[in-house]
């Protein structure tokens, strides 16, 4: 009789249940619009360029820093040391600059993770009785960031597992109370907010085609509280295969359940060119206006830079701008 190494059932055990959480997660919201229920969606965005290029289906492929922003388990197999900076010019001049960092021990992959957003100088305004309705007061800069600290591993030479606990903190500025809504006196609040978070992933990874089949989670947290209004955060499932459907050519898919949006579907195709130049191509459905994406990347001794492109709609385009280095 075949002997079964339990080793070797344990992920295949981990992904089923992971997989029954995201369809029991899908179910709860069957017949509701899962639009705009969440609060601090910057934990959900998109900072590596290589990712956006495939259209963030990459929850089945390995990196090195940058998995720290999709699935942890990612850079379970990195050797060395990797440092991956990325920056964004989002729409309405909001800016993302995120830094990555992997080093791998004798213990596992060790990772820090940081992200920040610019959201600009807006314009505050209180309501008034006059014409208008409102009147204005002091221009505010609203800011958000998170910290994070990985740790990835691989218990057997197919299987790899991750955890990236995240610290965000998000400031919007002072709101100025109405008679209404004040407490003995009180004419404004400082609208802050700091939390933790929790994201998690599985890789296992198979023959066939170097097939890759992957789970993660993102952003497990505690319900927050703005003034009155209780939100939760950005929860993400995601499921994703991906292979090597040619020579140097691999394709992924990933099927995405947020807390906040519709089930969506990704796709990322990426041509590797003598090692050196990477062509990527990625589409999203549904989406209300992100179009196809597209970018390449250039790779040189350890030296990586990568560029992407998302066509927006209504909105201006958005590039992303990427450098890692591998020691």
């Amino acid at each position: 009789m075949k002997k079964v190494n339990i080793f070797n059932l344990i992920p295949i055990l981990m992904l089923t249940a992971l997989c029954s959480l995201v369809v029991a997660q899908d179910d709860d919201d069957l017949g509701t619009d899962k639009l705009a229920q969440t609060g601090m969606k910057f934990l959900s965005f998109s900072p590596d360029a290589r990712a956006a290029a495939l259209g963030d289906a990459i929850t089945a492929k390995t990196g090195g820093a940058s998995s720290l922003f999709y699935n942890p388990a990612g850079m379970a197999r990195l050797e060395g040391m990797n440092v991956v900076v990325g920056q964004t010019q989002w729409i309405a001049d909001i800016s993302y600059n995120a830094v990555g960092f992997a080093y791998a021990s004798n213990a596992g992959v060790l990772g820090f993770s940081m992200m920040n957003v610019d959201y600009g100088d807006i314009q505050g305004t209180i309501r008034s009785t006059n014409d208008a309705g409102y009147v204005d007061t002091d221009m505010f800069k609203p800011s958000a960031s998170v910290l994070g600290l990985g740790y990835a591993f691989a218990p057997t030479d197919r299987f790899s597992v991750g955890l990236h606990i995240k610290f965000a903190n998000e400031d919007l500025g002072t709101a100025h109370l109405t008679s209404e809504s004040s407490d003995a006196g009180k004419t404004s609040e400082d609208l802050k907010m700091n939390t933790t978070a929790f994201d998690f992933g599985l890789m296992y990874q198979m023959d066939w085609k170097n097939l890759m089949v992957a789970m993660s989670a993102r952003n497990f947290s505690e319900s927050l509280k703005y003034a009155e209004e209780q939100f939760e955060l950005p929860l993400t499932f995601r499921m994703g295969v991906s292979a090597d459907m040619a020579e140097n050519l691999s394709v992924s898919v990933v099927n995405e359940r947020p807390r906040d949006y519709f089930t969506t579907y990704r796709l990322g195709v990426e041509y590797s060119l003598m090692n050196m130049l990477d062509i990527r191509a990625g589409y999203v459905t549904p989406s209300d206006e992100a179009g196809i994406n597209l970018g390449v990347g250039f790779k040189l001794a350890g030296l990586g830079v990568d560029v992407s492109y998302t066509d927006f709609g209504v909105f201006d385009s958005v590039m992303r701008f990427g450098v890692q280095y591998t020691l």
